[in-house]
């Protein structure tokens, strides 16, 4: 059918329809004056239930359990280096999803100092910090906030495509910038990032105190995970994100809004900026 067709249409095109490679289709083009070996014959075969099986098990199958599928059933016991070989040929290949990566936690737990006080009598008094994730199609992103409890602030927060170290140190890093800190409590939950050694050193270094939830526990840390919930429901949910761009658009976009012009009732019907300017002045 390519062949016949391959006059008025791209053979690219006709290919990608027809779900075959297009050096598979060159390989039959060179070889339509030349006889077919039986195993030649065979494979034409098996491509065309390789085809069938991929389509019926909606393309999650990989070549193991494609040879496993196909010895079933089949006559003779086919080896599943010819049918990943035949797959390669068919331009096929399973979409699966990568395993999570084992979690391992390094041990430096802290006492809970925080004990669900909420209310903070200066900036940079008691921050708070976790890490929520951003869906854009396939790929997800992780969000980590630190966010000061005495005007609800926004300290700092960073967007990576992991959720390791790097993303809460980073964010600590951001937070420490424009912002002078002595004695700053630190919340967070028990999470492997906070309880590394890293996370650790570097809240000795540079003086904040760091405070644990209870294990299972989201109530001791309940202002940033509000703060999660009114972000995702304020943006995210609204823009339908579809790309990283976009997600990183959507979050700077919110927490510059959040921080400048989103009036709390707590804080008098201002904005976290709003309200501590107005406090410093006040003092």
């Amino acid at each position: 059918m390519i062949e016949e067709l391959s006059n008025s249409y791209s053979i690219t095109d006709l290919c990608f329809i027809s779900k075959v490679s297009r050096s598979g289709f060159y390989k039959w083009r060179k070889r339509q004056n030349q006889p077919l070996t039986s195993k030649q014959l065979e494979d034409e075969f098996l491509k065309e239930w390789i085809l069938e099986l991929d389509q019926s098990f909606h393309h999650t199958l990989g070549y193991p359990r494609l040879t496993d599928e196909i010895n079933a059933v089949y006559y003779k016991k086919i080896n599943s280096k010819r049918v990943y070989r035949l797959q390669k040929e068919l331009g096929i290949q399973a979409q699966i999803f990568k395993k999570k990566r084992t979690i391992i936690h390094e041990g430096h737990q802290a006492e809970n100092i925080l004990k669900r006080d909420f209310q903070a009598d200066k900036p940079n008094q008691k921050w708070v910090t976790d890490i929520t994730y951003l869906t854009t199609g396939l790929k997800r992103l992780y969000l980590s906030v630190i966010l000061d409890l005495y005007s609800n602030e926004v300290v700092s927060y960073h967007i990576h495509e992991e959720n390791n170290n790097h993303l809460v140190l980073r964010t600590i890093n951001k937070a420490l910038v424009h912002q002078n800190v002595s004695e700053t409590i630190i919340h967070s939950d028990q999470g492997h990032q906070y309880t590394s050694k890293a996370y650790t050193n570097l809240l000795k270094e540079k003086g904040l105190v760091k405070s644990m939830s209870r294990k299972a526990n989201c109530w001791d840390n309940a202002p940033i995970e509000s703060f999660f919930g009114r972000l995702k429901e304020e943006s995210m949910r609204i823009h339908r994100t579809k790309t990283k761009e976009e997600v990183h658009n959507v979050i700077n976009a919110y927490m510059h809004h959040y921080n400048n012009r989103r009036r709390q009732r707590k804080l008098g019907r201002r904005s976290p900026i709003q309200y501590r300017k107005s406090q410093l002045l006040a003092a």
